[in-house]
C-alpha cells in the first residue's frame, strides 16, 4: 500500500514548508494510546489527528480523516487490525505501522506492505525509526532509487587524510555517539556522522538494520544465536558478533529472505 502524496505549505518567506504528517492511533489499550500519543508528539513533522479503540472506529476515522499514517494494534475486540486493513477501500489508503505485543503477526504484516512492525515494549527511539521510515516512503516517488542513488564509497577524514572506503568492503556499522564506526575485513574506520543518515545513503538490498545502533550487510551474516528476551547475536564472516535485537528481529528475518 503507497500513499505518494506530497506534504507542503507556504512558509512566511514564501518558500514550500513541510506540512504535518497526519497521524492515527488505532489500539484498544487506553494506557497505549497515550504512551504512543506522548512519543508521537515529540515528533515535530507529526500532528496526531484521532485515536480509536477499536477496528470499526478505525475505519470511520481513516475515511473521515483521511491520515498519512495509520499506527495499528493487531489484536482488538470486533475486528483486528488486519481486518480493519482488508476493509478499507480508497484510491490513496494511508500507511501502515503495525503495534503489537506479539511477534508471529510480522510475515503477514510485511505480506501487506506495512512501513514497520513494533513490537511492545519499545522505547522513544524506535519509533522515531518507524516514523522516519514511514516519511520516506510518503515523499519518495513511485519508482524505485536506481543503483546509481546509493553510495558506492565512503569518504573518511583519518588525521590529515581521507581515506576512500568501498562500500562493498563493509561488513558492519555500529554507532558511537556522533560517530559510526566502520568495520572492513582489514580494520575500523570512523566517520562523523549518524547511522540513520548513512543507512538511507546504503542500499538496503545489501545492508539490514539489527539494532538502532547497528547496520550489517547480509551477505557477511553467517549465523546466529539466541539471548534473552528475544535478542540475538548475530556472527558475521569475520567472526565479529553484531547484535539484533528483539524490536528489529522481525524485520531482519525478512529482509535477509529476500
Amino acid at each position: 500500500m503507497q500513499n505518494g502524496s506530497k506534504h507542503g505549505l507556504m512558509g512566511q518567506n514564501g518558500a514550500l514548508a513541510a506540512a504535518p504528517v497526519r497521524v492515527l492511533i488505532v489500539e484498544d489499550e487506553a494506557h497505549a494510546r497515550r504512551y504512543l500519543r506522548e512519543l508521537l508528539e515529540d515528533e515535530p513533522q507529526i500532528a496526531v489527528v484521532g485515536e480509536s479503540s477499536n477496528g470499526l472506529q478505525g475505519i470511520q476515522q481513516i475515511r473521515e480523516l483521511s491520515p498519512d499514517i495509520v499506527f495499528v494494534d493487531v489484536q482488538m475486540p470486533g475486528l483486528d487490525g488486519f481486518e480493519m486493513i482488508d476493509q478499507i477501500a480508497g484510491a490513496r489508503p494511508p500507511l501502515f505501522v503495525f503495534v503489537t505485543g506479539y511477534s508471529e503477526y510480522a510475515v503477514k504484516a510485511f505480506e501487506i506492505e506495512a512501513v514497520d512492525y513494533l513490537c511492545k515494549p519499545f522505547d522513544k527511539e524506535r519509533l522515531s525509526l518507524s516514523v522516519e521510515r514511514a516519511v520516506r516512503r510518503l515523499n519518495s516517488a513511485v519508482p524505485s532509487p536506481s543503483e546509481s542513488q546509493w553510495l558506492s564509497r565512503l569518504s573518511i577524514k583519518d588525521d590529515e587524510r581521507i581515506l576512500f572506503v568501498p562500500v562493498d568492503e563493509i561488513l558492519w556499522i555500529e554507532a558511537a555517539n556522533k560517530y559510526v564506526v566502520i568495520h572492513t575485513p582489514d580494520g575500523t574506520h570512523i566517520s562523523r556522522q549518524t547511522i540513520q543518515g548513512l543507512e538511507e545513503k546504503l542500499n538496503p538490498r545489501e545492508f539490514v538494520r539489527t539494532h538502532r545502533s547497528t547496520l550489517v550487510r547480509k551477505a557477511a551474516v553467517r549465523g546466529m544465536h539466541p539471548l534473552f528476551h528475544g535478542d540475538h547475536i548475530i556472527r558475521l564472516s569475520n567472526g565479529d558478533e553484531a547484535p539484533l535485537s528483539r524490536s528489529f528481529r522481525e524485520s531482519f528475518f525478512r529482509e535477509m529472505s529476500r
